[in-house]
């Protein structure tokens, strides 16, 4: 087990060990932690584009004992604006503990209008230890026959 010197600066930020979104998260009482359908975008017909649930995922390592305040995931667009925010619990590292993992759903999302987002998770006053983009795709659906068009004949 690794512990920090006694002159480590308690204002280094965490490592960034994964940063991602995903359709589930899964675990068994004590098991291995899975994450299902990893995404990097998603391509919609229509705009607001609602999405069912998906989970922004974020991992931190440090060895420095510290307690990380004020974290909270933001999503932002191409502009800066923010699109959602939710507060997060403050993470503690300790020498026993030196790693910390957030997987914070979204339920009921609606994606404004295509375009890049950034999925941010921010601490204390507006540090970003952590972000990923999210590609949002508008991919029109299959084209409606019209109530005037007759199928193919075929000749014989």
């Amino acid at each position: 087990m690794l512990v920090p010197p006694a002159s480590a600066d308690a204002s280094q930020k965490p490592s960034v060990q994964m940063a991602f979104a995903c359709e589930n998260v899964s675990s068994e009482s004590g098991g291995p932690v899975s994450f299902q359908n990893v995404m990097d975008g998603i391509a919609a017909p229509d705009f607001p584009a609602p999405t069912g649930r998906w989970f922004a995922i974020f991992c931190f390592f440090s060895q420095v004992e510290q307690t990380v305040k004020n974290c909270r995931i933001i999503v932002t667009d191409e502009r800066g604006e923010v699109i959602a925010q939710t507060a997060l619990k403050d993470m503690s590292f300790t020498a026993k503990n030196q790693i910390t993992r957030s997987a914070v759903a979204f339920h009921g999302f609606a994606w404004p209008y295509p375009g890049r987002y950034l999925i941010a998770f921010m601490a204390n006053r507006d540090d970003v230890l952590a972000s990923f983009p999210m590609w949002v795709q508008h991919a029109p659906g299959p084209p409606e026959a019209s109530a005037g068009e007759s199928a193919p004949q075929s000749s014989t």
